[in-house]
């Protein structure tokens, strides 16, 4: 049986544009080219191709635009303007890459100081091309007014990979109170990259070829953005249904969730204590309030505690008629049972993106990472979190309810 890359790669060979992961686990059902018992065979396409693009280098597959995919060395005609902007920016990128190694040396560390400029130092110095101890820029980096980080800076123009001298002569060079930064337009061997996070020593901050290039296209420096408007069909506004479109407005999830008191792995604990009060008494706001702040050291604020009271009403567990708290049906359901299963049933029923995560995690072959999440729901399910908060806690609460853990390096579902 083909697996899930197999199949994604056959469909793209097949496309003359590029497609999303529900586009082609659809045309891969119709062509009977997957075979799958899963619920949402779209979620586990998505989490194989971002997995294999963000873990494998020698991934076949290219992610352009917002949740599409294509092929790398794909040929034959192109109608996606994703795709269209997506080999302009890598033949910039090539470009960038040989003016970079064909500069004036000197002019190379300008440019490293107006990159740093734009990135947030202060206090940018180029050094003098002579006697400079090895170090190429000198410059400041303050954090939100509070912390100032004296930093030298070494600038390497290379195209061979930079070992572990380098970073032992930049602390040679720095004073007591100053942290390192090595720019390269090459790589570092793996024996200076150990070197650069020796404990005991100064932090050597490191700053390859690849993520200088990265840098320089985010804070356009030595580059230009062109911006041109491009019409492309609006596919959804067409495929919509009118009765799907009202029932999902009449049943619409709550698109916020947030932690509970009492502890990191005592969400639950203190979601059932919380049900427990309402199913016992006949509760108001003020009431849950007091009870919050009475039973949690840290929650020291009416506002703070009136918030909570809100997290399991999002759920679906609380109502409130006339000012009274009381268990809906699911609450009562699952206060008789004490099921982390059922729970998380009623939960993902009434919270955006608790199923999403969990499929995306569930899919996934290898863990993932707060900011792979983030990545996967913008691309694919439309949030426009900024920041990791939402996915932090939708993590939590799945950690909580025994459906996921965390590992080294992320997030990975039980088994």
């Amino acid at each position: 049986m083909a697996t899930f890359k197999e199949v994604a790669a056959q469909v793209l060979k097949d496309s003359s544009k590029p497609l999303s992961a529900r586009e082609i686990t659809e045309l891969a059902l119709e062509n009977n080219l997957l075979e799958t018992e899963g619920k949402t065979p779209e979620a586990t396409m998505a989490a194989h191709l971002y997995t294999d693009i963000n873990k494998n280098k020698k991934t076949v597959f290219l992610k352009v635009g917002k949740g599409r995919f294509t092929l790398k060395d794909k040929k034959g005609p192109i109608d996606s303007p994703d795709l269209l902007i997506e080999k302009q920016n890598e033949i910039v990128r090539k470009e960038l890459k040989e003016k970079l190694h064909e500069m004036d040396p000197y002019m190379f560390e300008y440019l490293v100081g107006d990159l740093l400029i734009e990135i947030g130092y202060e206090n940018v110095q180029v050094t003098k091309r002579s006697g400079d101890g090895g170090v190429d820029v000198l410059a400041n980096l303050t954090v939100s007014g509070v912390t100032n980080v004296k930093t030298v800076i070494q600038v390497k123009r290379f195209k061979s990979n930079i070992d572990v001298k380098v970073i032992r002569e930049l602390r040679g060079s720095a004073e007591v109170d100053q942290r390192g930064l090595i720019i390269t337009t090459a790589k570092f061997g793996k024996g200076a990259v150990e070197e650069s996070m020796a404990p005991n020593k100064m932090p050597v901050s490191l700053v390859d070829g690849d993520k200088l290039l990265d840098l320089m296209f985010k804070y356009s420096v030595g580059i230009k953005k062109e911006e041109k408007v491009i019409y492309t069909i609006n596919n959804e506004y067409f495929e919509s249904e009118l009765g799907r479109s009202l029932e999902s407005t009449s049943t619409e999830k709550s698109r916020s969730l947030w932690p509970l008191p009492g502890g990191i792995n005592k969400y639950v604990e203190t979601l059932n204590a919380f049900l427990e009060k309402v199913n016992n008494s006949k509760s108001s706001k003020n009431d849950l309030v007091k009870w919050f702040l009475d039973n949690y050291d840290n929650v020291n604020s009416k506002k703070t505690a009136g918030g909570y009271t809100n997290v399991p009403r999002s759920m679906g567990l609380i109502e409130v008629k006339n000012g009274v708290y009381s268990l809906t049906q699911d609450g009562k359901t699952y206060l008789s049972k004490n099921n982390n299963k059922v729970l998380y049933e009623i939960i993902h029923r009434n919270i955006f993106a608790i199923e999403e995560v969990m499929q995306f995690l569930t899919s996934s072959e290898e863990p993932q990472k707060e900011q792979d999440v983030l990545d996967y729901l913008t691309e694919n399910h439309g949030v426009t979190w900024t920041t990791f908060a939402q996915v932090s806690f939708r993590l939590m609460w799945l950690i909580n309810l025994s459906k996921i853990e965390k590992v080294d390096d992320g997030f990975v579902a039980k088994k």
